[in-house]
């Protein structure tokens, strides 16, 4: 059957009861084992036992020889054994759906049941293997979002922890709340540095640490981030209204210098008027010959007054 179906199955019966096991619908298998084990365990610790050991076949001597008994031959203990075997198996079928169902049908003990789902859904050892390679890289490079909130962050965390728990990967509480400080973003350093000298990653713990840096987000670090940003924006309108004036006073200035320029090549072009065409003679007034080459002008001794006088 596709998904469409799996959802169909989806969480049929279910509804988080303790007086049946929790339904696997083909989805989220590591949530389901660790309900579906601690479920078994309440109910009767005898089941899980023979979920996790395997069964014990009931035997008998004969000529010092170990031989399994009939039904006919077994005692009562042998009976309690049998039915705890039989629990046990009619546990894991009440507990998966359809398609699962067919999966491990085929299997005679519960601890085959378990085991085949196992590999199913988490791979044979060495994909777990690879698995968990995968899931510590994650962890090691897990670094808080810039702008991320204190919830979220620990939200990102616990999944990954929880996915490398599921794979039996654990690690120290003082490890991963050294994790967890070394993983914040700058503005948590100071908060960080004041854990480490006060406290210590020894003695707190991860739902301490959790509820120690949200009092420090709502009450210090928001309101402080909040104020900055406002003053940001307020900087920035300042910022553009100097611009704008300077940009306004520019092109006033701008505006005078063409003009002086327009003015400049006016008066330019006239004087260059005034020097184009034939030259104007002083002397007469007439256009075509300078003064010097005047011919109603007399030069020299033609001149009126430089006749000489008589002795």
């Amino acid at each position: 059957m596709g998904s469409s179906s799996r959802n169909l199955y989806a969480g049929i019966g279910e509804s988080q009861s303790t007086s049946r096991p929790p339904l696997f619908d083909g989805s989220k298998y590591s949530y389901w084992k660790e309900r579906m084990r601690i479920y078994i365990r309440s109910t009767n610790f005898q089941l899980w036992l023979v979920i996790k050991n395997g069964e014990e076949i009931p035997m008998k001597k004969v000529d010092d020889k170990l031989i399994p008994k009939t039904e006919d031959e077994f005692d009562a203990e042998d009976i309690k054994k049998i039915e705890n075997y039989a629990k046990a198996i009619n546990m894991l079928y009440c507990a998966v759906n359809p398609d699962d169902y067919r999966k491990i049908s085929c299997c005679t003990t519960a601890k085959e049941m378990w085991d085949k789902l196992e590999v199913t859904y988490e791979g044979t050892d060495q994909v777990r293997e690879a698995k968990i390679d995968f899931l510590t890289q994650e962890y090691e490079m897990f670094r808080m979002k810039e702008g991320e909130k204190i919830d979220v962050m620990f939200d990102r965390f616990s999944k990954d922890i929880n996915d490398l728990h599921a794979l039996k990967k654990t690690y120290a509480k003082k490890d991963l709340v050294r994790k967890i400080l070394r993983s914040l973003t700058p503005e948590w350093m100071s908060k960080a540095d004041a854990i480490y000298e006060s406290i210590g990653v020894s003695i707190v713990t991860i739902d301490g640490l959790r509820g120690n840096l949200k009092t420090y987000e709502s009450t210090i670090l928001t309101p402080s981030l909040d104020e900055q940003k406002k003053k940001g924006i307020a900087l920035k309108a300042t910022k553009e209204t100097v611009e704008e004036v300077s940009s306004d006073d520019d092109n006033e200035f701008g505006l005078v210098i063409k003009k002086f320029h327009k003015f400049m090549k006016k008066e330019f072009e006239q004087k260059e008027r005034k020097h184009d065409g034939p030259p104007k003679c002083y002397g007469c007034g007439e256009i075509g010959h300078i003064k010097p080459s005047c011919p109603k002008v007399k030069h020299g001794k033609d001149k009126p007054g430089f006749k000489k006088k008589r002795a």
